[in-house]
């Protein structure tokens, strides 16, 4: 180790401060690099510890921190009263080796159930390099029994997750069509529990309640078909009056909650009539409404609403138009052959004749 003497702007009480420096700690250009252990004089010229630069002692190798930690800490105990402890103690915390964080014990797994596994496929990929998907069978709360596809990369496990979201949208787009509807927006559609899982290709067995709880979003919905089934029991299978049977209730149910969940995502500005007239049908038909009074009620809000629209475009026509001025009296003159073969009781020598209160016109007798 050499000692070499630096000036310290930083510590202008001193005039010198000896830096230490081991060898291999060098800077650019070959200097020497500068650590945080340094010797400066005091009054009655006695060296004391001051800390330099703590970032230099951190960045240097681990056994030149320990290196420097000793000698800081020797002389620091060489001149307890003037050393700066919260350096020493520094450069001995930094001398330490780091502590590994303790790896948290994984939750025991049933011996039974094979593995969750959930990843993504390449959109590169292959059907030659996936080879046939295993088949994975789920039992939901409701009884149905959905097969779904479970597409896996070689020599990975199967891929539980991914099968289950596609159970999902078949048992979705299933309720869809029972209910007389496509399934376009059948994400509505909440799904039940799962009961049991078991792949049908290696005959393993999930476990049903843990792939439930990590399912729980993806079967979120607000429709439920189990719940709509059961309502629907109370309604005639058919109805010759136009009231509402057990499929135009079940249709009717889905249907609010689809276009309900439409109306949500549309973007705003958007028009919302094709869908807010859709809605309120479905509502209306749900109170109890047959479809000919629900026509009848928008025609007369149509009629009401056209009647209303022409007479405010005929107000505001009234007020942009100017005034029209009165015509001023016109008059015009009888021969006095049609006097003479009419029943008028007048001769020609008459004055003008005074029109009637009901005419505009004046009556004038020519001989």
């Amino acid at each position: 180790m050499t000692l070499q003497r630096f000036a310290c702007p930083s510590y202008q009480a001193f005039p010198f401060i000896d830096v230490a420096t081991l060898p291999g700690m060098t800077g650019q250009h070959g200097t020497p690099k500068r650590t945080t252990r340094a010797n400066v004089r005091n009054s009655k010229g006695n060296p004391t510890m001051q800390m330099i630069d703590i970032a230099a002692v951190k960045a240097a190798k681990a056994t030149d921190r320990r290196t420097l930690a000793i000698l800081a800490y020797d002389n620091a105990s060489a001149e307890p009263e003037g050393a700066n402890w919260r350096a020493v103690a520094d450069m001995l915390r930094f001398a330490l080796p780091a502590v590994k964080a303790a790896k948290i014990p994984e939750a025991a797994t049933d011996p039974r159930f094979a593995p969750w596994a959930d990843y993504p496929i390449p959109q590169n990929a292959s059907a030659r390099k996936l080879g046939k998907s295993p088949v994975v069978v789920v039992t939901l709360a409701d009884g149905e029994t959905v097969r779904s596809p479970a597409v896996s990369l070689p020599g990975k496990p199967v891929n539980v997750g991914r099968a289950i979201r596609v159970a999902i949208a078949f048992y979705q787009a299933r309720m869809a069509i029972r209910a007389g509807e496509n399934s376009d927006w059948s994400a509505c559609i909440a799904v039940p529990a799962i009961v049991s899982i078991t792949c049908e290709t290696n005959g393993t067995e999930y476990n049903a309640a843990d792939c439930s709880a990590r399912s729980a979003e993806w079967r979120s919905g607000s429709y439920d078909a189990a719940a709509v089934a059961a309502a629907s029991l109370s309604y005639p299978e058919k109805a010759d009056d136009g009231s509402l049977t057990r499929a135009d209730f079940v249709r009717a149910s889905y249907r609010l909650a689809m276009l309900r969940k439409r109306l949500a995502e549309m973007p705003e500005g958007d028009d919302l009539r094709p869908i807010t007239y859709p809605i309120e049908w479905c509502e209306l038909r749900l109170a109890g409404w047959t479809e000919l009074q629900i026509r009848a009620k928008w025609n007369a809000e149509d009629a009401a609403r056209i009647a209303a629209e022409r007479k405010a475009e005929e107000a505001e026509r009234a007020a942009s138009e100017p005034a029209p001025t009165p015509e001023a009296p016109r008059g015009f003159r009888v021969p006095s052959k049609l006097l003479a073969t009419s029943r008028l009781s007048l001769v020609s020598s008459n004055p003008p004749a005074a029109p009637s209160p009901r005419s505009a016109c004046i009556l004038r007798v020519v001989a």
